[in-house]
């Protein structure tokens, strides 16, 4: 089964007191057991590293904790696909419902890809689930 996921689900495994951690440790689970394949834009790199630096910024977390959480996140070889292969898709959901070309970009991976698309950000699952039938919540995730 391939999955795509955003960046707000992979924080989860590193902010545990986050709503819906424990369903995104049981994704992770399945992924590393082999049960799920991960994919996710290129942008995802970029958006864990800035959420990241403002954790450290706010002092959420220890800089040597963000470090870590950026490693381990990354070690994990989630399957990055080029964005550029995304654009235009990427920009006709933006625009078609109003959302950041950042939320598109993963919208778009997954409706190429023919995947379903689980998110962390409950603003932008409550905002499109009833249009968009494959994006769901992680805090709905049943492991596989």
């Amino acid at each position: 089964m391939i999955v795509v996921l955003d960046a707000s689900v992979a924080l989860k495994w590193s902010f545990t007191d986050e709503e819906a951690a424990s369903e995104a440790v049981a994704l992770l689970d399945d992924f590393v057991e082999g049960r799920v394949n991960l994919i996710a834009p290129t942008l995802f790199t970029y958006e864990i590293v800035s959420a990241i630096h403002v954790a450290i910024n706010r002092r959420r977390i220890k800089e040597s904790d963000g470090i870590s959480a950026i490693r381990s996140i990354m070690g994990l070889e989630i399957g990055l696909r080029a964005f550029e292969d995304l654009v235009d898709e990427t920009f006709r959901l933006s625009r078609r419902y109003s959302l950041s070309p950042y939320d598109g970009a993963y919208l778009a991976l997954a409706s190429k890809a023919q995947a379903e698309f689980l998110t962390g950000d409950r603003r932008l699952f409550n905002a499109i689930s009833k249009r968009i039938s494959w994006i769901r919540w992680i805090g709905d995730y049943q492991p596989a």
